[in-house]
């Protein structure tokens, strides 16, 4: 079965459950396609649902695992240059604050080793990663990689071979998982009595504020507030005890949790729910206008690009990120609008992009050709971007920014 609808929610198990964003049916972001394979396309509905008893937002409608992580998965984090620094003083983090050398560390979700790469040499590190390419590159890296999906099972099978864990991480992954009742508990089973699990995943908050609907897509079920974290930890006898707000991904939140241990919890959580009390995350009013908001780039958008095109002048993409595609299927872009999109990922150049059906090329090319018209997907990188292609601006090209709100730069 390749696709299914919840029909509680997945922290709580309550049935209040309100639709507040419908962006119509998608197939999933990171299944790029090619010519012969258009008509094996599937799509499913990609609608955003409030809890109104733990207020988890969520998607109800869940794609099946192997369609979205099947053997040659898309998404290599340490293609992304941000991310990479980014991982790097994340583990320095995690060095000075909660591990010691020696210890083990267990990331979930690895992708191609990005976190622990950092580690390796002075602690133990262990990689579970569901996608066979992507493990493959982990180990390239001497990264020990257990390849599959994280279960209660699997979390005994570590703790014969290497012992438990003092930090176990999960990164833009906790949010993709349907069944959190398994995955906390194997946390809970595999973690030392003192140990950690931190996780980093898109933040609620940062997504409504600035208007980042393209950040839903199959993957992400969960879009996670401070709120019904608590709520899940609670059940499991764990806590979250701190959390940290980080820039990655157009706004994520970084959270700490641990076993239930009477220790102080620190301010920034108490902070932080104070803040999302504020800004009504826990009231299903605040999401009256989620809908129309995103309607409203979507019209923006669409009016430009095809003013643009009846000028007879020429509109690129820049990057092929996942957002990317729930921003072109949700636009309704296709070949006619954007010509081509440009990506360093080697495994999506020469493949379409999912449901538009845009060719995806190497970025070479702007360095012999500029068009009219660039619009940015990848704008969580705005000013990475804007700096490193201040040639093919100078060139005469302009940037298109497509969230918050639809300029040109």
């Amino acid at each position: 079965m390749s696709h299914l609808r919840n029909v509680t929610c997945r922290v709580c198990k309550g049935s209040s459950l309100t639709r507040i964003l419908s962006l119509g049916e998608h197939p999933p972001v990171d299944n790029f396609t090619d010519a012969e394979h258009l008509k094996d396309e599937k799509r499913y509905p990609l609608d955003v649902y409030f809890c109104g008893t733990c207020n988890l937002v969520q998607l109800l409608d869940v794609v099946a695992e192997d369609e979205l992580f099947h053997g040659e998965y898309a998404y290599f984090s340490s293609a992304s240059k941000p991310l990479v620094d980014h991982f790097r003083s994340y583990a320095d983090d995690l060095k000075s604050e909660h591990v010691a050398p020696g210890d083990l560390i267990v990331d979930i979700g690895s992708n191609d080793g990005i976190l622990l790469q950092n580690f390796v040499g002075t602690h133990r590190v262990l990689g579970i990663e569901p996608s066979a390419n992507v493990a493959e590159a982990a180990r390239a890296k001497g990264i020990e990689t257990e390849s599959g999906f994280f279960t209660i099972e699997m979390a005994k099978r570590i703790i014969e071979m290497h012992g438990k864990a003092k930090v176990i991480s999960a990164n833009n992954v906790f949010a993709h998982i349907d069944d959190l009742d398994e995955i906390v508990q194997g946390v809970k089973d595999l973690l030392t009595d003192d140990g950690v699990f931190v996780s980093e995943s898109h933040y609620l908050l940062d997504l409504v504020e600035h208007g980042e609907f393209d950040t839903v897509y199959h993957e992400h079920l969960c879009y996670y507030s401070v709120k019904p974290l608590q709520h899940l930890f609670g059940r499991f006898g764990m806590e979250v005890f701190n959390v940290v707000r980080m820039p990655t991904h157009g706004g994520s939140i970084r959270v700490f949790a641990r076993k239930a241990s009477g220790l102080p919890i620190e301010n920034s959580v108490h902070e932080l729910f104070a803040l999302e009390e504020k800004a009504g995350l826990h009231s299903l009013a605040r999401f009256a206008d989620f809908q129309k908001d995103a309607e409203a780039i979507k019209e923006k958008l669409v009016s430009l690009v095809r003013q643009i095109r009846r000028e007879k002048k020429k509109v690129v993409a820049y990057g092929a990120p996942a957002k990317g595609n729930t921003l072109l299927n949700f636009c309704g872009f296709t070949q006619d609008d954007i010509e081509y999109v440009t990506d360093t990922t080697p495994y999506k150049i020469g493949l379409l992009t999912p449901g538009s059906h845009i060719p995806v090329v190497s970025p070479d090319i702007l360095k012999t050709e500029t068009p009219e018209y660039v619009l940015l997907l990848a704008w969580n990188y705005r000013d990475f971007i804007l700096e490193k292609e201040k040639e093919l601006r100078a060139r005469g090209a302009k940037f298109i920014i497509p969230i918050p709100s639809v300029e040109i730069v």
